[in-house]
């Protein structure tokens, strides 16, 4: 006999359903019964019993005749909501399978007392799963409140013992008071990350230190001798529960350390060299072209050739072809881009001052109330074609063609609905005006800025401007690509 073996596991049951544990178990059933098994397998909730692919393509198999009968663990596995799982034994009768196997009880499907029965047992095995659910997390919230560890990955440095609480794994402990160290020196999360990957260190997973799993095992409270838990949204802090790898003091002077590095790094980062820098993208590798000053050759500026690989025609990797140049070649062309943006600004300018703003802002809010309109009743045709499978007056194939039609229309109008929420939101002349009257007001006086208003012009007014040069002989080509 070919038999269907459904195993299914909501995302909230890890700890109160084990698949493996359940495969194994109804896999020896088949074995000892000499059946042929198809497993299908899924961790997904019982509420839409619909959206499970496992479970979609199991009665698939069913209705080609490729199963004779299904063999489950509980009668929850197929759904806990009674009208989807009567649902799914008419489907079954419909297809010619009279009987299910239960672990290893046979059950009659054409005797409506078995109906019932099933059905109640689904129920009361939602009931009971979600009591030892409650009771878990009332476990795990009392085991946090004692310090003791509740799961999940254990921080780098440590391990557990008999009691399950944290402690200090020695063959780990080095590694992490050097990255301690390293930070109280003022080494950032990056170049101790590169250093351990030229050491070949990796994580206890064999994974390469980044600078975000750095970060993330450094900010823990676990760290410092805590241990913090969210259960259901409520956070447990119980503090002082095992030994440090760091003291608070050092924790306190590596994030004032950090926090003075990235204070410098945006005062840097402001302070603009050249009105160029972080306005041109190479067309080649989509990297932002560097601008550097070369004082060997009186102080001028040059766009640097890109450092970053690509693959060429072939799939091969290759440095990025891309060369730079003197930067007063692309400055020209684009100061004379600007010079001649300013006709187009006059234009904008006019036609806000002559725009209705109450009568542009009523068509737009008029369009976002049709929009949602035609959202609500893609909602409620769906209901209705639900309705319409649970009552068979259509077939499942009808059901998922209408469904995947409905899809794709919701997708559309949900996206022709937030364009037109962001443009209603957007309708504000008065700060539209001011900002195009600023942008005229500084290419009027271009020749007299500095860098840093050059550069917040550039960005105000054009998305973005690819730069291409790929031979030494010839000029740079530009794609300026306005807002």
């Amino acid at each position: 006999m070919n038999v269907g073996i459904y195993l299914r596991k909501s995302r909230g049951e890890d700890e109160v359903q084990d698949l493996a544990k359940h495969r194994d178990y109804l896999l020896k059933i088949a074995e000892d019964k000499g059946w042929k098994v198809k497993l299908y397998e899924e961790i997904a909730s019982s509420q839409h019993y619909l959206e499970r692919p496992a479970l979609q393509q199991m009665l698939k198999d069913i209705e080609h005749r490729e199963i004779d009968t299904i063999l489950v663990y509980a009668p929850d596995r197929l759904s806990r909501k009674d009208v989807h799982f009567l649902t799914i034994l008419d489907h079954l009768l419909q297809y010619g399978i009279n009987k299910i196997y239960i672990k290893d009880t046979e059950y009659d499907l054409t005797s409506p007392h078995i109906r019932t029965q099933l059905s109640i047992m689904a129920v009361l095995a939602q009931a009971e799963y979600m009591l030892i659910a409650q009771r878990m997390s009332e476990g795990k919230m009392r085991s946090a409140e004692k310090g003791r560890w509740n799961g999940g990955t254990i921080k780098f440095g440590y391990t557990t013992n008999e009691e399950n609480q944290l402690v200090i794994n020695e063959s780990d402990y080095p590694l992490a008071r050097e990255i301690v160290d390293r930070l109280l020196q003022g080494f950032s999360y990056h170049s101790i990350a590169k250093n351990f990957a030229e050491r070949g260190i990796r994580t206890k997973r064999g994974k390469v230190w980044t600078t975000a799993s750095l970060g993330d095992w450094f900010n823990s409270p676990t760290l410092r001798g805590h241990t913090s838990y969210k259960i259901k949204g409520k956070e447990i802090f119980t503090p002082n529960t095992h030994e440090a790898i760091v003291s608070e003091a050092e924790y306190q002077a590596i994030k004032k350390l950090q926090e003075n590095r990235e204070n410098n790094f945006k005062k840097k980062k402001n302070n603009v060299s050249h009105w160029l820098s972080g306005v041109l993208t190479c067309s080649v590798c989509g990297w932002s072209k560097k601008v550097q000053i070369d004082t060997k050759k009186g102080n001028k500026f040059y766009i640097r050739k890109c450092k970053s690989i690509v693959e060429d025609d072939f799939g091969n990797l290759i440095p990025c072809p891309s060369i730079g140049c003197k930067s007063d070649i692309v400055e020209d062309t684009i100061r004379e881009y600007v010079l001649r943006y300013r006709d187009s600004l006059k234009e904008d300018l006019q036609h806000l001052l002559e725009t209705d703003v109450t009568l542009l802002k009523a068509k737009k809010s008029e369009n976002v109330k049709q929009l949602q309109k035609e959202l609500d009743k893609l909602e409620l045709r769906n209901e209705h074609l639900l309705e319409d499978l649970q009552d068979r007056i259509i077939t499942r194939e009808e059901f998922q063609t209408a469904k995947k039609k409905n899809t794709e229309k919701k997708e559309n109008i949900q996206a022709k609905l937030r364009d037109a929420k962001l443009q209603l939101q957007e309708i504000d002349v008065s700060v539209s005006y001011s900002q195009l009257q600023y942008a005229e007001t500084l290419i009027n006086r271009w020749d007299d800025l500095s860098h840093e208003d050059k550069n917040r012009l550039i960005k105000m007014l054009f998305q973005r401007i690819e730069y291409t040069r790929l031979d030494r002989g010839a000029k740079p080509e530009l794609d300026i690509i306005p807002m």
